[in-house]
C-alpha cells in the first residue's frame, strides 16, 4: 500500500520518524516537485513545520480495507515515534502475478531422412510415439513456465550445445491449453473462494429448510438465493470460462450439485442432514479461520491450535477427569462407583467428551479472529477487541460446561425412558445396561432384596455384578434394585416387552 504520509514538528521530529520507518524496513522516497507543490497547495501546509514522503506500508491480509490497514500503521507509527504523522493518501498497488502455463521439455523424432515407411508402420509409429511422449518416456530434465511460443523457443535455443529442432513441449496442465484464460494468482483464489464459499452456505440453508417451520424454510430459501447471486457473479465477472455461455453452464451445473447434495433427489438419495452440514460448515469455519491466521502470526497458530489440544489431551489423562462424567451418571442413578466401573479407554472418551467443548470454545475464538483481523475488522493490539474476545471466550465455555455437565442427567433421563418403554438402553461411555430376566434360585421368602420386590415374570435392566449383587434397575420404583448374585439366575431377555417365562 503505498501511503503519502505527512510529518509535522519540523526538522528534528522528521530524522526521528524517518529513523523509526527504515527501522520496520518500509520503503519510503520523495515526492517530485510538482507532487509536492500540489500537495502543499491541498493541505495548505507550513514549509517549515511539515513534511511530505511516500511510503510503502507493507499490508499483510486481504486487499479489501487494505487502506483501513495501513491508516492503523501508520497511527501506530506515531505512537512509537512519538512524532505527529497523519496518512494522507493510501494507493493500493497491483502486485499480483499472472499464472504462467508449466511445460515439460521432451525430445521429438528428427526430421525425413528420405526414407518412407509404409501406411500401417507410419501410424503405428505415430500412435507409440504419441504415447511415449505422453506419458513422459521422452522427457528430459527441463520444465518452463511461460507461452507456447516462448517455452518452445527457450527450449530449442538456449542450450550449450547450440540451437536443437528435436526438442518441443508439452503442458503439464490445463493452463496450457489454447485459448485458455489467463488470471492472476490472488485474483484467481479470491474468485474461487468467492465461488465455492456462497455454493456451499447455499446448501448449509437449504438442508435447514427441510427441518424448520415453514417460515423459518421461506427465509433459509430466501438465503440461499441470496448466497447463490456472489457465486454467479463472480464466475461472469472474473470470468471463469471462455464465454459468457460456458460460464453460465459453469455456474448451472455447480448450483444443481450443490442443490442436489443439500435436497437429495426422490428415490435415490436422501440429501445431506442438517446436523452434518452444521458440523461441515463449523469444521470449514475453522480451518480457513486458523490458516488466515497462520498466514499472519505462526506463532499464534501454535498457542490457539496446539497448545490447547495438548491441554485437553493432558487434563483428560488426569484420574481425576476421567470419572467425573461417570460418577455423574451414577449419581443421577443411586450408583455406587463400584457399580459403573468402566476400562481407562471409556474413561479417556468420557474425559475428552467433558473437555472438547470448551477446546471448540477456544478455536472459535482464535478462528473469529484469524478471519477479523485477514480482513482488517480488528486493529492490532486492540484493547476492545481482546476484551471482546474474553467476553466471548467465557460465555462460550460456560455454555460448554453447563451442556457437559448437564449430560450425565440426559443420559439417565434417556435410561429411565428405555426402562418405562421397554426398549434398548443407550451406554454411556462404557456403562451399559442389558435387559435380562432374572429367575430365582432360592425360594422367594428367603430373596434379600434391596431397592424394591423382585418381580421374575418382569425383564429388567441389568448393569451386571458388582460387590456380590446382581444390580438391576427397578423402573416401578425409579431407583437400583440390587439382589444377591448367589439367589438368583440371569437369562438374557429375547423381548423385552414380553413378559419372562418363568
Amino acid at each position: 500500500m503505498t501511503t503519502l504520509i505527512e510529518l509535522e514538528g519540523g526538522r528534528p521530529q522528521w530524522d526521528k520518524a524517518m529513523r523509526r520507518i527504515r527501522e520496520l524496513g518500509w520503503t519510503c522516497h520523495e515526492l517530485s516537485a510538482k507532487e509536492r507543490r500540489t500537495v502543499r497547495r491541498a493541505f495548505d501546509t507550513d514549509v517549515n513545520l511539515s513534511e511530505f514522503w511516500w511510503v510503502e506500508v507493507p499490508i499483510s491480509g486481504s486487499t479489501w480495507r487494505a487502506d483501513r490497514e495501513a491508516a492503523w500503521q501508520v497511527t501506530e507509527l506515531s505512537r512509537s515515534a512519538q512524532a505527529v504523522i497523519y496518512g494522507r493518501l493510501f494507493r493500493r498497488e497491483e502486485i499480483d502475478r499472472i499464472l504462467e502455463p508449466e511445460w515439460q521439455v521432451h525430445s521429438v523424432e528428427p526430421g525425413p531422412d528420405g526414407h518412407v515407411a509404409s501406411g500401417f508402420r507410419r501410424r503405428w509409429r505415430a500412435v507409440t510415439r504419441c504415447s511415449a511422449t505422453r506419458t513422459g518416456l521422452l522427457d528430459i530434465r527441463v520444465r518452463i513456465h511461460a507461452s507456447k511460443g516462448a517455452a518452445r523457443y527457450l527450449a530449442r535455443h538456449l542450450r550449450t550445445d547450440g540451437p536443437r529442432a528435436d526438442l518441443d513441449v508439452r503442458p503439464l496442465d490445463g493452463r496450457g491449453r489454447t485459448g485458455t484464460i489467463r488470471h492472476r494468482e490472488d485474483a484467481l483464489n479470491r474468485a474461487l473462494a468467492l465461488f465455492a464459499g456462497p455454493l456451499l452456505a447455499m446448501t448449509l440453508f437449504l438442508s435447514t429448510a427441510r427441518q424448520v417451520t415453514p417460515v423459518a424454510a421461506a427465509v433459509c430459501w430466501f438465503l440461499a438465493l441470496v448466497c447463490a447471486v456472489p457465486a454467479w457473479w463472480t464466475a461472469f465477472a472474473l470470468p471463469m470460462a471462455h464465454s459468457r455461455l460456458h460460464c453460465l453452464g459453469i455456474c448451472a451445473a455447480a448450483t444443481l450439485a450443490a442443490a442436489v447434495y443439500a435436497l437429495g433427489i426422490p428415490g435415490m438419495f436422501d440429501g445431506v442432514e442438517s446436523r452434518i452440514a452444521w458440523v461441515t460448515a463449523a469444521i470449514s469455519f475453522y480451518v480457513t479461520g486458523l490458516i488466515l491466521l497462520g498466514r499472519r502470526w505462526r506463532w499464534q497458530v501454535l498457542a490457539a491450535t496446539v497448545l490447547p489440544l495438548l491441554a485437553t489431551l493432558l487434563v483428560a489423562a488426569l484420574p481425576l477427569t476421567g470419572r467425573i462424567l461417570q460418577d455423574g451418571y451414577a449419581d443421577e442413578l443411586s450408583l455406587s462407583p463400584e457399580e459403573t466401573a468402566v476400562s481407562g479407554v471409556h474413561q479417556l472418551a468420557a474425559a475428552v467428551k467433558l473437555l472438547w467443548p470448551s477446546l471448540a470454545a477456544i478455536l472459535f475464538v482464535a478462528a473469529s479472529w484469524g478471519v477479523l483481523r485477514y480482513f482488517h475488522f480488528i486493529r492490532p493490539r486492540s484493547v476492545f477487541a481482546g476484551a471482546l474476545a474474553a467476553v466471548f471466550l467465557t460465555l462460550g465455555l460456560l455454555t460448554a460446561a453447563e451442556w457437559t455437565y448437564a449430560s450425565p442427567q440426559h443420559a439417565a433421563d434417556k435410561l429411565k425412558r428405555a426402562a418405562s418403554h421397554h426398549t434398548k438402553a443407550p451406554p454411556y461411555f462404557g456403562i451399559s445396561a442389558d435387559w435380562v430376566c432374572v429367575r430365582p434360585t432360592v425360594p422367594a421368602r428367603t430373596l434379600n432384596e434391596q431397592g424394591g420386590a423382585l418381580s421374575p415374570r418382569s425383564p429388567y435392566l441389568s448393569f451386571g455384578v458388582a460387590e456380590g449383587n446382581v444390580v438391576l434397575w427397578n423402573a416401578a420404583a425409579d431407583r437400583p434394585l440390587r439382589v444377591p448374585a448367589g439367589q438368583v439366575k440371569l437369562l438374557p431377555a429375547g423381548n423385552p416387552g414380553l413378559s419372562c417365562v418363568t
